[in-house]
């Protein structure tokens, strides 16, 4: 009998419940025990050892089994004619599990296996590996069912922010107890790429639990739905027309063919610069380095995600503020160059990608043909002139009010380089990042009020960071120019601004400090005795994810705790996601109007 007849026969006497939906569910649930071993050995278990996991007769029994049910799925997948990218990816990771485990089985304990964290090995790592596969295979046809695409996205950060919460208060994970607010405090601090800390992450997290914070850090800069979606399109046999809709408009993409491709830079791209970014840090450290080249390098690898996702997080008490790294200057332009690169957003970089592969293809086929320059009009598009405008507009106003503002103040006694190197990372760090190189606590008032806007800005629109968004602001900005000018519509570039875009703009402005206004209202009841200077600042840090704080978070109530958590979720998710999440239905468009009336605004 042939495979597909089968399959055939399986699909007709068991309806939906066929030989290869089987072996599906039955590998959901290995990876899902193989899961669920890996993290009681890892946070649980009072064994350190390496070997621990590879021990556990759950586990040895289970790990091969998954390894074998991966190469019988492909056996039994009767499309792979028509996508050999499944049926080459499961074949190849089937091979690869056995012989890690065969390699295991012969060799022994070798350097392979040694811990990169507490006694975390490759074996920990698959299992991690395989549940994220399995999880992206899901097909999310019964969620869309329940949730709107805007309620999705909310849906899938909370369940991380969940998750990541239960990590985190494993006894492994610190090194004493917190409590669950602190716990969840974090964890949505790092999925929301916020900074914000309830304990400090030095001394209160384990060299496992600082794992698992730059992990929900990584998760939250590039997004669940684009982690999910990368390994579907390689472990999924297939994907519905609504799935890879809710995809395209995630990516802001335009066609459905480019999704693929999108995601595989996307992906690319961050860890590149991540790379980059970890290899010169850890370059700078020689000029003022810590204490080994073990810690540099752990040093290194979370400060790079960290500041490339504008998190925030630094695995040292007093942040870069630091005694021996607060006048390594080069560490903080790195830092910087990673907090403004990951601030930009993934179209912008997409779009520099295409601009600088076109010009590359140019120059080869110039100095092979001698082809002449043909300038292509629209290669840089409007949003990533506008985005790159206006954040150099605000880098630049930012530096230079914070070297007068802060000469007399933090910056009293530096020389002019020192000045304006520190001045350029405090204009840096607010739009969304939040590491300080300063004791915040000694800034003046004054330079309070623009970190405030700053944090309020943000960064870009689909980038790791959050506020309103620089297009936000530079649209609501030129809609009060316009209106001075006497002007009915935007135009800036040549281009004109759609009058719903606008709209949008005024909405995100007027909600964002709505929601701002009413945190600070909330804790000033709660805690007003703290100030409530102090307390609008912590707020529009959380709302901004940007992590800056007045020394305040840690000694707020449970309650105001509770308020900054869900400033930092609302400011993470954006405005306008909100929005759509509250919508119940497709609007009906009317065939009638209402006549126009003017009202008196002065």
């Amino acid at each position: 009998m042939k495979v597909n007849d089968l399959e055939f026969s399986f699909r007709h006497k068991w309806g939906e419940w066929s030989l290869f939906s089987i072996i599906q569910r039955i590998i959901l649930l290995c990876t899902t025990i193989l899961f669920i071993v890996s993290v009681y050995d890892i946070g649980y278990s009072s064994v350190h050892d390496t070997s621990s996991l590879y021990h556990n007769s759950l586990f040895r029994v289970v790990f091969p089994v998954t390894a074998i049910l991966y190469l019988v799925r492909s056996v039994f997948y009767i499309d792979r004619q028509l996508n050999r990218k499944v049926f080459i990816a499961n074949i190849l990771l089937g091979i690869f599990l056995i012989l890690i485990f065969m390699y295991r089985v012969i060799g022994g304990e070798t350097i392979v296996f040694k811990p990169l964290f507490h006694n975390f090995t490759i074996l920990h790592f698959l299992s991690f590996i395989l549940i994220i596969l399995e999880f992206s295979r899901l097909k999310i046809e019964s969620a869309i069912n329940i949730f709107n695409p805007a309620q999705l996205f909310i849906v899938s950060f909370a369940f991380i922010i969940l998750a990541g919460t239960f990590l985190l208060l494993m006894p492994e994970s610190t090194t004493s107890d917190i409590t669950f607010t602190d716990a969840i405090f974090t964890s949505t601090s790092a999925v929301c790429v916020t900074g914000l800390t309830a304990v400090d992450t030095a001394t209160r997290f384990t060299p496992f639990g600082r794992l698992i914070i730059m992990g929900l850090i990584q998760v939250g800069g590039i997004g669940v739905m684009t982690i999910t979606s990368f390994f579907g399109f390689f472990f999924k046999e297939t994907s519905s027309f609504r799935e890879q809709m809710i995809i395209r408009d995630y990516l802001s993409e335009d066609t459905y063919s480019g999704i693929l491709r999108t995601l595989i830079k996307i992906i690319l791209i961050v860890f590149i610069i991540e790379l980059v970014g970890a290899l010169m840090i850890f370059y700078s450290l020689y000029i003022t380095g810590l204490h080994s080249v073990s810690e540099n390098i752990r040093f290194s690898v979370f400060h790079s995600v960290s500041a490339f996702c504008n998190a925030g997080f630094s695995t040292l008490s007093d942040n870069l503020n630091d005694i021996r790294i607060r006048q390594n200057y080069m560490l903080q332009f790195w830092i910087a160059n990673l907090i403004i690169l990951g601030g930009l957003g993934f179209p912008v970089f997409l779009n520099l990608y295409s601009y600088i592969k076109a010009q590359f293809l140019w120059l080869k086929d110039y100095f092979r043909f001698g082809k002449p320059y043909e300038h292509r009009v629209g290669m840089i598009t409007f949003h990533t002139k506008l985005v790159v405008l206006t954040t150099v507009l605000l880098l630049v106003t930012g530096t230079v009010s914070i070297f007068f503002l802060e000469s007399d103040a933090t910056l009293k006694g530096a020389d002019f380089g020192q000045k304006l190197a520190t001045s350029w990372f405090m204009s840096v760090t607010p739009r969304t990042a939040g590491f300080n190189a300063v004791n915040m606590e000694m800034i003046a008032r004054p330079t309070l009020l623009v970190i405030m806007f700053l944090m309020w800005v943000g960064a870009s629109p689909v980038s790791t960071g959050g506020g309103i968004k620089t297009s936000t602001f530079i649209i609501s900005v030129l809609n009060v120019i316009r209106l001075i000018r006497g002007k009915n519509h935007i135009e800036i570039l040549r281009r004109e601004i759609h009058e719903f875009s606008v709209n949008k703009a005024f909405a995100i402005v007027f909600i964002s400090l709505l929601i701002i206004g009413t945190g600070s209202f909330i804790i000033f009841l709660i805690d007003g005795e703290k100030g409530l200077l102090r307390i609008v600042f912590e707020c529009f840090s959380a709302f901004g994810t940007v992590g800056l704080s007045i020394n305040l978070t840690p000694f707020l109530s449970v309650s105001s705790k509770w308020v900054l958590i869900a400033l930092m979720f609302l400011g993470r998710m954006g405005i306008m996601t909100l929005m759509f999440s509250m919508s119940v239905g497709t609007a009906k468009n009317v065939r009638y109007r209402y006549p126009k009336e003017n009202i008196i605004i002065t």
